[in-house]
Formats: structure tokens, C-alpha cells, sequence
């Protein structure tokens, strides 16, 4: 449902379903629990059912929630009500910028640790304790970051498909004692672990939580970026954390990514005279951030700053742009109609059939080498495919994904105007 404001509009059924999934905060138990120190940042816009779906998830978890929704009009009274009386979850309705609304949810931390996360995607539980338990364990690490899933639809989102995304996160690390020499380290290849990772709160607030409004959204990512290396070591582990969905197109940050209609890529922003007051926001505010909590002067951190983005930009100055064409050229592509009733037509075959043509096509795309190879199946497919892509499988995973699978499932159905299944359990968060 999208209302005329063009956003995606929260139905009466779906509220139902959320502050049902709300109202069983009697399962919630927080005493011994590694997420009782983590809170999970979602800045939203324009997509409250999602934001109904994700008070669902964590209501009954140990995690601490913060919603900051930019929306042009908040949730219902009904619906704010009841969250307001829940223990650990927090919405606030503000319609300043991204960077504004992560200041806010800044400002509100009180855990130790810190996490953002999509509007649209979930983070698995055992994967957030996997990543606190490392930082609990290892004083002089900043950040932890898990592995990464894609989930992708079968018959309207009846039944998920996962892949293997950012690969690059595997055996991840950037542990140099020298935060100038971590940072070039962590640039060289760029691989983005620090976004979606688990974070001391000051790190988190000093990341997120002070990121500029840039007329590149990947700029703010980038500042984050900088930011967390420069604090600290960082690394990832196998666990899987991440699942991310394909079921929303990007949402532009800045206006003029609005108006343009793509990303503004760090590299063609970097390097244009035009930008030059924000390139200058940005030095200081990473400095800012750094300065007086790592053994570097404000100059030092200039330096550093700077060498960072030169090196990341004359390693992706040439990627970036073919990158932005594709994306053009993808998105023309699947408004066509030959290719949107292709899909149409897979997505309503049986699923052994659509499956199998999906694994041939996934092990065609691997011996060519493009995109695609990473295809891991359904969730009763993961367990021989996850250990073979060098990924954690747990009975404590599985679980997870499978209740996540079905939250989807009943959502999508719910969105349709259709019945979704009696509610099963909302415990694979408390183990």
C-alpha cells in the first residue's frame, strides 16, 4: 500500500499483526542476555508497514530498538501508544535529514554497544551475540562485523531465496596499531564492514551518530567509514549477522541524488571543486571525531584523512563510474516488459522447478564469473551450502532464518489482503 504521499502506507491489518507480535512482551527476558547491551538503530523513511514489521521482530528481544522515522507523518496514535509502554523500544517521528535523525537516536544510546540496520532487513541474533561476545573479549577492538545473506522472493515473498553477499567481509581485519596506517590498510581494497557492524557506543556516536548531510549519500558512508577505522582495530567473524532484502529500491539521502535519480559516488564528489565546502565538512567532522581519542593531532588526522580518500579514489575512481552506467542500464532494463514477465513467469513455476532453474542459472553465472555464483538456496538447503561457502551453521541459525522467512512470508500475505498462518513463536531470539 502506498498512500499519496508516495509512502509505503502502514494498513489497519498490519498494524493488528505488529501490535499483536507487541502485546506478547511477557516472552521478553533480558537477565544473562548478550543483546541486553546492544541497541539496534533503524532510520526510516517512507516505509512504515516495514517499520510495523521490524517493532514485531524486536519486541520480544533482549536489544534495546530506536526508530527514527523522517516520514511525513508519524505511526498511528494506537500503535505509538502501545510502543511507548514497551520497555525496550523507542520511536521517535522527525522529519529533519538522515543525518539529523542519527544524531537524535545518538543522543538516546545507553548500551554499551550499537548497531544500524535497514528499514527493510533484519539482523540475526546469534550473530549480534557472536560479534558482542568478540568485543567483550577483546577490549582494544572498536567494531565487530558478522556475514552476510541476501534473501530475494519466491511466489510474492511465500518462500525466501538466499545468497552470499559482500564476500569481502570473510576473514576481514584491519588491526594495525597506527590508526593513519589502518586506515590506508582498510581503503585498500575498501570493503564496507563498518556500516552495518556492531560498535562500541562511543564509536557508534561518534560514526553514525556525526555523520554530515553531503550531497553524496555515499560520502556519509564513507565518513562512517573513516571514522571507526581511525578509533580503533576492527574485524568481522563467520557468524552470519546480516540479512539483507532486495524487496525496496535504494532510497537517495541526499536531494540531489533524488533529482538525479542515482548515487552521487564518493570519487566524482571527492574530486569536484563544486563540493569543496562539504569536502571541507567532512575533514572536520571525521577530525573531530578523532582527535583527542586516538594518539594523532588535528593536523595528523587532516593528513590522514586525506591520504585515505586519495587512495580510495584512485583505486575506484574508473569502477565506480561503469558501476553507476550498469545500474542505469539494469534498472531500463527490468522496466521492460519482456523482462518483468520473465520474472513473472519463474516466480509462479512450481519451486522444485523454479529452483532448479535458478541453481543452473546460479552455476552458469559462477563459471562465467559474474554475479549470481553466490545463490545458497531455501532455508533447508543452507546448512550443506553455508559450510561450504566457509560460513557458521547453527541449529540456532537455521531457526532464525526460517522465523524470519515466515515473518516475511505473513507480511507480504498481510500487504496482499490475504490470511497468514496461527502465530508461532517469537522466541529464536532468546537462547
Amino acid at each position: 500500500m502506498v498512500n499519496a504521499a508516495g509512502e509505503s502506507a502502514a494498513t489497519e491489518r498490519i498494524e493488528d499483526w505488529c501490535l499483536d507480535g507487541i502485546g506478547r512482551v511477557d516472552l521478553l527476558s533480558v537477565d544473562g542476555d548478550l543483546l541486553s547491551d546492544l541497541t539496534v538503530v533503524i532510520p526510516t523513511w517512507s516505509r512504515q508497514d516495514f517499520v510495523l514489521r521490524q517493532l514485531r521482530f524486536w519486541s520480544t528481544s533482549s536489544a534495546r530498538l530506536i526508530v527514527v522515522d523522517g516520514s511525513d507523518s508519524a505511526l498511528s496514535d494506537r500503535v505509538r501508544s502501545v510502543v511507548s509502554d514497551h520497555p525496550r523500544l523507542t520511536y521517535v517521528h522527525d522529519r529533519r535529514s538522515f543525518a539529523d535523525r542519527l544524531r537524535i537516536a545518538g543522543e538516546q544510546l545507553s548500551t554499551k554497544y550499537a548497531v544500524m540496520l535497514g528499514d527493510d532487513e533484519f539482523h540475526l541474533p546469534s550473530g549480534l551475540r557472536s560479534a558482542v561476545r568478540i568485543l567483550d573479549e577483546d577490549q582494544d577492538l572498536v567494531g565487530c562485523m558478522g556475514q552476510v545473506l541476501s534473501f530475494s522472493p519466491m511466489h510474492g515473498y511465500r518462500r525466501c531465496l538466499f545468497s552470499r553477499s559482500y564476500p569481502g567481509m570473510a576473514d576481514f581485519s584491519v588491526l594495525q596499531k597506527d590508526p593513519t596506517e589502518r586506515l590506508l590498510a582498510a581503503m585498500d581494497p575498501y570493503t564496507m564492514a563498518t556500516c552495518y557492524a556492531v560498535l562500541r557506543t562511543p564509536v557508534w556516536q561518534r560514526s553514525w551518530g556525526s555523520v554530515g548531510s553531503y550531497s553524496s549519500g555515499v560520502a556519509a558512508e564513507m565518513q562512517q567509514a573513516f571514522t571507526v577505522h581511525l578509533s580503533g582495530p576492527f574485524r568481522s567473524n563467520d557468524a552470519v549477522q546480516w540479512l539483507r532484502s532486495v524487496e525496496n529500491p535504494i532510497n537517495p539521502v541526499s536531494d540531489l541524488e533524488s533529482e538525479l535519480g542515482r548515487m552521487l559516488w564518493f570519487p566524482e564528489w571527492w574530486e569536484n571543486k563544486k563540493w569543496h565546502i562539504e569536502q571541507q565538512e567532512f575533514l572536520h567532522c571525521v577530525t573531530a571525531a578523532v582527535a583527542g581519542h586516538v594518539e594523532l593531532t588535528r593536523p595528523e588526522c587532516h593528513e590522514a584523512i586525506n591520504a585515505g580518500a586519495r587512495l580510495f579514489v584512485d583505486r575506484y575512481r574508473d569502477a565506480f563510474e561503469p558501476v553507476g552506467q550498469m545500474r542505469e542500464e539494469l534498472g531500463r532494463s527490468k522496466s521492460s516488459l519482456l523482462t518483468r514477465l520473465t520474472h513473472t513467469i519463474v516466480r509462479r513455476l512450481p519451486d522444485r522447478l523454479a529452483l532448479t532453474l535458478r541453481r543452473v542459472r546460479s552455476i552458469i553465472q559462477r563459471w562465467r564469473g559474474t554475479q549470481g555464483g553466490s545463490y545458497l538456496g531455501v532455508v533447508e538447503e543452507l546448512p550443506r551450502r553455508l559450510e561450504a561457502a566457509g560460513l557458521a551453521s547453527t541449529s540456532e541459525l537455521l531457526e532464525e532464518v526460517a522465523l524470519v522467512e515466515k515473518l516475511v512470508r505473513d507480511f507480504h500475505l498481510l500487504r496482499l489482503g490475504q490470511p497468514v498462518e496461527a502465530r508461532g513463536s517469537l522466541r529464536a531470539d532468546q537462547k
